[in-house]
């Protein structure tokens, strides 16, 4: 005689309780990244400081005086491309003069042209007229020496054109190389500023400035230390410091509104648990106070070697009550409302399968099952199949609430065995 029971549609609860403690939001440590002497430091332990806050100086005289140099050849160099300017403008009016005297060369061959011209014609006809005895063969004379004289002038005139388009090449050539030579000044104007921000961003590396509103929660450097560049991240570690690296920081500074409470979520309960899902905490070290906040977030992998997922938990702290390194114990509420479950006295497991078993039939049927979470009382099915001792198991199905699942002592019942039902829960 067997108890039958039908799947319900429920509200599953189930809490995931894991203990651990509050952490600061971020957590940085500083380190220097020039080499010098601590001329001065502005702040201790427990100092709130807001973001760009000066911490500490450095004194690293030879940064500055070549700071100063370089400012000092960014200044030269722009005097030079004033001076490029100028003497582009030079050669740009000289070339302007030489293309004029060109247009005067060329227009006094315009001229003389027509003197050739006019002589030429005054000569071809006196000497008609001499053939005809009607002037004086002295004329003819007078006019060849004329026409001789205009024919020279055109000659140094063309002449004079050729020397002027000359002069006019190099001016314009000239300009062409101020224009290069202003180019060049320019460029190494670029240089040379790029060359003073690289030292202006060194030098300013001098002030140490907090990354973020915060607390000091380390001071590891005195006036007249000498320090030195390093890198790493001890801002975890006991104290500021850390195993991994060896060189310690000069401050480490926390960002504790908000704090952050992280706790592992088990593995099979990782796949209910993401942002907003009710969570509360407890501290012991504020008489017990509890605190009813969502999870904020989640890591979305497990880690590897707990297999759990991280949760983590933000929490406003104003009024700094709560400090890094709190002991609390924090729990998650998974809720899987309207789902199919059946009671946990109806699951069994078998060879590392989840199963129950089916009255179909009158006969008991072993069914392995797909389970969600579980309350204590209650378990999520999503799926069955039939798994019988021998042959293939059976294509997987959705629970309906109409299947008729055994309740009660598994233990007298098989896959395959008679059943008589005694009552329906």
């Amino acid at each position: 005689m067997v108890t039958v029971t039908q799947p319900q549609e429920r509200t599953i609860h189930r809490t995931v309780a894991q203990p651990g403690m509050i952490m600061p939001y971020e957590q940085t440590a500083i380190y220097s990244k020039v080499a010098g002497f601590v001329q001065k430091w502005n702040v201790d332990i427990g100092a709130h400081v807001k973001k760009d806050d000066l911490l500490a100086e450095i004194l690293v005289p030879e940064l500055a005086e070549e700071l100063k140099e370089k400012e000092a050849l960014v200044e030269q160099q722009e005097a030079m491309v004033k001076q490029s300017e100028q003497l582009v403008h030079v050669a740009e009016s000289n070339s302007q003069s030489a293309e004029d005297a060109v247009a005067e060369a060329q227009a006094n061959v315009a001229r003389y042209t027509a003197d050739v011209e006019r002589w030429q014609g005054e000569l071809d006809r006196l000497n008609k007229m001499v053939k005809d005895q009607v002037v004086n063969p002295e004329v003819l004379a007078e006019t060849q020496n004329t026409a001789k004289a205009s024919k020279a002038a055109y000659d140094a005139a063309v002449a004079a054109v050729k020397s002027k388009e000359s002069e006019r090449l190099s001016a314009v050539a000239q300009v062409d190389k101020s224009k290069a030579d202003l180019n060049a000044a320019q460029a190494q104007v670029k240089v040379a500023q790029a060359d003073e921000r690289r030292v202006a961003a060194m030098f300013a590396y001098t002030k140490i400035t907090a990354p973020y509103d915060g607390v000091i929660t380390t001071r590891n450097i005195n006036t007249g230390d000498f320090v030195r560049p390093a890198s790493g991240d001890a801002s975890g570690g006991e104290e500021g410091g850390s195993t991994r690296v060896t060189s310690i920081p000069l401050f480490v500074v926390a960002r504790t509104d908000p704090m952050m409470f992280v706790i592992g979520v088990p593995e099979m309960d990782a796949p209910y648990v993401s942002a907003g899902t009710k969570a509360s905490l407890r501290l012991q070290a504020l008489a017990e106070r509890e605190y009813d906040v969502p999870v904020t977030r989640t890591s979305l992998a497990l880690r590897n070697q707990s297999r759990t997922l991280q949760a983590e938990i933000d929490l406003p702290n104003p009024k700094d009550e709560l400090l890094p390194g709190m002991y609390a114990y924090g729990s998650i509420e998974i809720e899987r409302p309207k789902v199919w479950a059946i009671p946990n006295s109806a699951i069994v497991e078998i060879g590392n399968r989840m199963c129950c078993y089916l009255v179909v039939d009158g006969v008991a049927a072993r069914t392995q099952i797909q389970a969600g979470i579980s309350d204590g009382a209650w378990t999520e099915v999503v799926q069955w199949r039939p798994y019988p001792s021998s042959g293939q198991p059976g294509a997987w199905e959705d629970f309906n609430g109409s299947e008729h699942v055994i309740d009660g002592d598994l233990s007298e019942v098989s896959d395959g065995k008679q059943v008589a039902v005694e009552a329906a829960k």
